[in-house]
Parts: C-alpha cells; structure tokens; sequence
C-alpha cells in the first residue's frame, strides 16, 4: 500500500484526524492483515488476480515424495517457505505500509515475481541459468479492499 489516501476518499478525512503514532499502528495492523492474504494466495500457487501461477516445467520428472524416505508431500506448492511471517516483512510509517520479501528469499521472489533470469543452483560454480516465467507473488487481489475496509472499521470501532 503506497498510502493511505488512496485505499478509499473518506479515509484519507479520518487519517488526517489520528495522530501520527495511530495512523502508523492502522498502517501496521493493514500491512499484516496484507500480508496474511498474499501468504494465503502464494501457498495456494494463486496470483494476486485470481489466476493460477504458471506450472513448472512438466517435462521435468520430479521425485516421488512418497517413495523417498524422510520426505512429505507437498501438494504440488512451489514456494513452499516464502510465504512464512519471518520471510515477509511489513514495514510501516505514518503515511503508508510496504509488504516485502526479507533475507534470502528476497532474491528468488524477485526472480519470480518479475520473471527475471537466474542461475539453478547458487553452489554450482558456472550453473545452467534458466529465465522463469513471472509468477506474481504480492499485489492486491479483487477481495483485498473489502477486508482491508473491513479491518480499518474493526479498527476504529475498537479506538
């Protein structure tokens, strides 16, 4: 969320009503409640819009979970720690939220996210280098501002 004014018109005539210290607190609570449901959509291999991610490569065979000793199905998921709390970073200010991808997961959400050109495996010195197909992990999906209103009310109610 670039800023507040642009959630809804009559928010921005309530924000400027808060002081600082509690715009900076209802940023923080849309921020995790933002981050909640874009972890929900990248679990689910769901871009922001509704349309299902791009599949990997199918020609490529993939290890049988059930057959390996000490591994678990994983249902199909492609960022299967991406999505964690610890791994998406809600930075707030008076004025707004950003939500984004912290340590090393910041390197591969942005060569998915943007469909960038990256090597397969980093300890392999000179690496095939593949381009990936954009998959969108953040953005606002078509539900989004209907829970945001939803939380911003539970908010104020709650003040």
């Amino acid at each position: 969320m670039a800023d507040m004014d642009a959630l809804e018109p009559w928010l921005a005539d309530i924000a400027a009503r808060l002081t600082p210290g509690r715009r900076r607190a209802l940023a923080g609570k849309i921020g995790r409640v933002m981050r909640g449901e874009n972890a929900k959509r990248v679990q689910a291999n769901v871009e922001p819009d509704g349309t299902v991610m791009a599949a990997r490569n199918p020609k490529k065979p993939r290890p049988n979970a059930k057959k390996k000793r000490g591994r678990k199905p994983t249902g199909g998921r492609m960022f299967k720690r991406i999505e964690l709390a610890k791994n998406m970073q809600v930075q707030t200010s008076q004025d707004g939220a950003r939500l984004l991808f912290k340590g090393r997961v910041a390197g591969t959400a942005k060569v998915h996210h943007f469909g960038l050109e990256d090597a397969v495996d980093h300890r392999i010195r000179n690496s095939i280098r593949v381009r990936y197909k954009a998959r969108r992990l953040l953005g606002f999906g078509p539900g989004d501002r209907d829970t945001m209103t939803a939380e911003i009310m539970t908010w104020l109610n709650g003040e």
